[in-house]
């Protein structure tokens, strides 16, 4: 069982994650904050040192529920293309499942915070080798059992998906047009299809 100290500093991480996500770490003020939460400056600052802190691990938690998600839809399926094929379902509506995080994780803080907030910004990067590192681990057990033929390694097929993937979702973002997502998934998996089998 939890400490109420403890609830507290879950329940101002839960709640700040969207408002950081949405508004960016400059964005975001204090008064943002303690209006979201109800609280006091004083009680934000009793449990996180600065704004920078809470900023990274509203991010944490963010990225968290995003990486439990890829695990989960990487868990689906028997086979690799299978596993693909789930993951690529979950990005055809990628934008409806961050939506209560104010957005795409990746995409804003790794954009707000590349010049002004290092460490933020080393997060966004973490997260996104550790996504790149599951999708290839798909395709190299792929390859490694005979179902898959890859024309490059692993990870640099698992980039380049990757990669396809999250410029849909800026351009979804950006334009406020999701088949910019959509029209991407389908050609990916058009492509998995023809070139992998």
């Amino acid at each position: 069982m939890s400490t109420k100290a403890e609830r507290t500093t879950a329940y101002i991480i839960e709640t700040v994650a969207p408002v950081f996500n949405k508004h960016g770490y400059v964005g975001t003020s204090m008064s943002d904050l303690t209006e979201a939460t109800g609280l006091t400056k004083g009680a934000l600052y009793g449990n996180f040192e600065n704004k920078e802190a809470l900023a990274l691990s509203a991010f944490q938690y963010n990225s968290n529920k995003l990486l439990e998600k890829i695990d989960e839809k990487l868990s689906d399926g028997r086979t690799s293309l299978d596993k693909i094929f789930v993951l690529t379902a979950f990005y055809r509506n990628y934008d409806v499942f961050t939506m209560d995080m104010g957005g795409c994780p990746i995409l804003n803080v790794g954009v707000d915070a590349q010049h002004n907030n290092p460490l933020l910004s080393a997060a966004a990067k973490e997260t996104i080798k550790t996504i790149e590192g599951k999708i290839a681990l798909v395709f190299e057990n792929g390859v490694n059992s005979g179902e898959l033929r890859l024309p490059v390694t692993p990870l640099q097929f698992a980039k380049q998906l990757y990669t396809m993937l999250q410029g849909a979702v800026a351009m979804a973002t950006m334009t406020g047009d999701r088949k910019y997502l959509i029209n991407t998934v389908a050609y990916l998996e058009q492509l998995v299809r023809r070139e992998l089998k």
